[in-house]
């Protein structure tokens, strides 16, 4: 999936969920206001996920990018149809036209409205690929959902946020996980890959042989293996380096062979680490939303925590997080982005102000000419 394929699939939830959110017609049909923008990362994969709290509805979403063949655009409606088993509803994202002009959005809609698909829970909106852009997502409901009755048997499990969430793991547990999922991989055994391999990495840590960010002994009590897994399973499945069963996919395997090749500290795989990061864990979505919003921010500029907190907020507003009424005029005590920060500084994603990333006056900086090169040589 490309890098603009994803900035416009989030660009057109944060608008969808803007409708829902106003009780935009049809939208205020089905849906309720408490809606938010999240992701699903076990299979079937839709391109984002709209949760509407409020009524326990979900909509996997596939996104199709303009310019593109007749053919797509219908595998995009099979793909649409099959979200439907694992979600409430199934959501197709497509242009008026396809590559060579034909009306496709109009044919897309002229299968729907076969009477054998009546009843099938599956949604259409189309967009003029003449005037769409990240800043411009408006979309028309070319045809919308017929309400359901049941909920699907077994609903896709859904993620808290729609980037994915670090903890702690360096670049050397990084490369280790890796190397012993490759190693289960390959061989027949009690429980997951993933369980199996960082079984593995944890008999390492434990016995004082791995190190963290800063080159020193990693340590860890006992008692926190099971928080320690779900953190270190989660961002690798999150960034698309392993599958739900710690199987690794064609980035994890990439990945693994430029740790082999260059050494777990060196400069191509913390590369490998950070685009990983950028694209499948959808951090750039989160950087474009920052950027955004502090470019917005009237003078005097808010300190750091005034500033975090409005930041929370506003990704809240336009859909990008669940909406939490008790955060409402209080400040985080959570720590919002606290470890992501820190990752980003350790990924050389960010320009650090000394020992911190918030530049009085100006918020974070990023480091766009790294992030534009990684983007580039990982297409």
């Amino acid at each position: 999936m490309s890098t603009t394929h994803d900035v416009l699939a989030y660009a057109v939830a944060v608008e969808a969920v803007r409708k829902v959110r106003a009780g935009v017609a049809p939208w205020s049909g089905i849906f309720s206001s408490d809606a938010y923008v999240t992701a699903s990362r076990v299979w079937p994969v839709p391109d984002f996920v709209i949760v509407d709290e409020g009524n326990g509805l979900s909509i996997g979403a596939e996104f199709k990018p303009p310019h593109q063949s007749k053919r797509e655009y219908l595998t995009g409606l099979g793909q649409a149809i099959a979200y439907s088993r694992d979600f409430h509803y199934g959501l197709l994202v497509l242009p008026e036209v396809a590559d060579d002009g034909y009306p496709i959005a109009e044919h897309v809609v002229s299968v729907l409205q076969q009477p054998t698909l009546a009843a099938v829970p599956v949604g259409v909106i189309s967009y003029d690929p003449s005037i769409f852009s990240p800043h411009a997502p408006g979309f028309s409901e070319a045809y919308f959902f017929t309400p359901r009755l049941l909920a699907p048997i077994r609903p896709a499990p859904l993620d808290h946020s729609f980037y994915a969430k670090w903890r702690e793991m360096g670049q050397h547990e990084a490369y280790l996980l890796l190397a012993f999922s490759y190693e289960e991989m390959g061989q027949p055994g009690v429980g997951t890959v993933r369980d199996r391999a960082f079984a593995k990495l944890w008999t390492l840590i434990q016995a004082g042989n791995v190190t963290h960010w800063g080159g020193g002994t990693r340590n860890y009590a006992v008692t926190l293996r099971a928080g320690v897994h779900k953190n270190y399973r989660n961002f690798f499945f999150h960034i698309g380096w392993t599958e739900a069963d710690g199987d690794l996919t064609k980035p994890g395997l990439d990945a693994l062979h430029v740790g082999k090749l260059y050494g777990y500290g060196s400069l191509p795989f913390t590369s490998e680490m950070a685009a990983a990061l950028l694209t499948g864990g959808k951090h750039l979505i989160l950087f474009n939303a920052i950027t955004e919003y502090q470019d917005r921010l009237p003078q005097p500029f808010p300190t750091e925590q005034v500033w975090l907190d409005g930041l929370e907020l506003y990704l809240e507003n336009k859909g990008l997080l669940k909406r939490n009424p008790a955060r409402a005029g209080m400040l985080s005590a959570r720590g919002f982005l606290k470890a992501e920060k820190q990752l980003w500084k350790q990924l050389d994603l960010i320009i650090p102000c000394g020992r911190r990333v918030f530049h009085p006056g100006r918020g974070f900086i990023f480091n766009w000419s790294r992030i534009t090169e990684l983007l580039q040589s990982h297409r």
